[in-house]
């Protein structure tokens, strides 16, 4: 929904104001930025105005915005530009995670590109501006270079150790780098700066906590997670999946010794429970975002145990159109790749587990089925390396 909020532009040579509406901002940013130059406005309102359009998801018009207000930039005053080429370029970031699901590794490469122009243009402007280097640190996680933005990160921290947007950059990449302790702990201090910010802390904390043994814990964040943001899937998927996990573990004769010791009845119920609770999760969460690309592997991953081949083969390639993370686009590629595998479409699972290793090559599963089809061509030396 657009903002109802009013933005004030001083009218040059009166002591009187023009009120814009930002819930009816002009289709095209060109009108508003042609009143800022009628009065000779100062640059942080086109970034404001920006801000706004961006926040409505018209990024070109938020691009517009933010280059016209650049091409007024005073020679004698650089400093104004700086909010302009950050938040300019933090949108470039975004375009190229984009292209990575949607788009083309050219299109990619240029949107990363101009990003590190516009910020290394801020950087020799001002080493003092935080956001920059929360920037730079969104860029180099989006280059997959996790200890760069780590950095990054830690200068932004340096010069505003409250920004939370920069603690929640240095939290994602200590997670993927499994120093979970101390990723909780920042979660943990995120909750207490914005406890009603978005994305919601809880759900890293529940992540961390997960990852650290604690279960019980886990899932009472995750549960805080639900009630905090009701229209959010994630909590919803992340359950789900503990509950699978435990159903698992429950009906596995090798995981759960009530099996062995004669209650395969009362295991088998139990674990029925968990699945039609993580089933019933999964429902919620594809009703709440039916692209998310975290839900559709989940269910993709049920129905191939419904022995649903080519519906594991859609909801895997539809997880890959909007996956935006190497661990998700991974597991989509792996869930299109059994689908083939069941199928008996060797050259195509080939190449889809190819591609899941390709972004995540610690996926173990996907490593055994490459090898599975490498025997398949009587590829041996291959089927043994791998």
């Amino acid at each position: 929904m657009a903002s109802s909020r009013i933005i004030e532009v001083p009218i040059d040579n009166s002591n009187d104001v023009l009120e814009i509406d930002c819930s009816q901002l002009p289709e095209h940013s060109s009108e508003i930025c042609t009143i800022l130059e009628t009065e000779g406005s100062a640059l942080r309102f086109y970034y404001v105005f920006a801000l706004e359009y961006y926040k409505q998801e018209k990024t070109e018009e938020a691009i517009a915005a933010l280059k016209r207000g650049l091409a007024n930039a005073r020679a004698n005053d650089l400093t104004p530009k700086v909010p302009l080429l950050n938040l300019l370029a933090s949108i470039n970031v975004q375009k190229a995670k984009l292209a990575t699901t949607s788009g083309t590794a050219e299109e990619r490469d240029m949107q990363l590109k101009m990003a590190t122009a516009l910020l290394t243009e801020s950087e020799k402007i001002s080493r003092q501006e935080p956001r920059t280097f929360l920037v730079k640190g969104l860029l180099a996680m989006a280059k997959r270079s996790p200890d760069m933005a780590l950095q990054q990160f830690n200068i932004a921290l340096k010069l505003n150790p409250t920004c939370v947007a920069s603690l929640l950059g240095k939290a994602r990449v200590l997670f993927s780098k499994r120093q979970f302790q101390t990723a909780l702990g920042i979660y943990q201090r995120v909750l207490t700066l914005h406890p009603h910010g978005k994305p919601d802390a809880r759900i890293g904390i529940g992540l961390c906590l997960l990852r650290l043994g604690h279960t019980k814990d886990a899932r009472r964040a995750l549960e805080r997670a639900m009630v905090a943001n009701p229209q959010s899937a994630a909590p919803h998927v992340l359950l789900a999946t503990m509950e699978m996990n435990e159903a698992k573990r429950l009906m596995d004769s090798k995981l759960n010794p009530k099996i062995d010791g004669g209650e395969v009845g009362e295991a088998l119920e139990e674990g029925g429970k968990l699945l039609n609770a993580a089933m019933g999760r999964l429902q919620m969460a594809y009703e709440l975002q039916p692209e998310n690309a975290a839900v559709l592997t989940r269910l993709a991953d049920r129905l191939f145990y419904s022995g649903d081949y080519e519906g594991t083969r859609r909801l895997g390639e539809r997880a890959l159109r909007t996956g935006d993370t190497p661990a998700i686009r991974a597991e989509a590629q792996y869930q299109i790749a059994r689908a083939h595998h069941a199928a008996r479409r060797f050259d195509l699972a080939f190449d889809a587990y190819q591609k899941c290793l390709a972004s995540n090559d610690k996926h173990a599963l996907a490593r055994f089925g490459l090898g599975q089809m490498q025997l398949q061509r009587t590829d041996m030396s291959s089927a043994e390396a791998t």
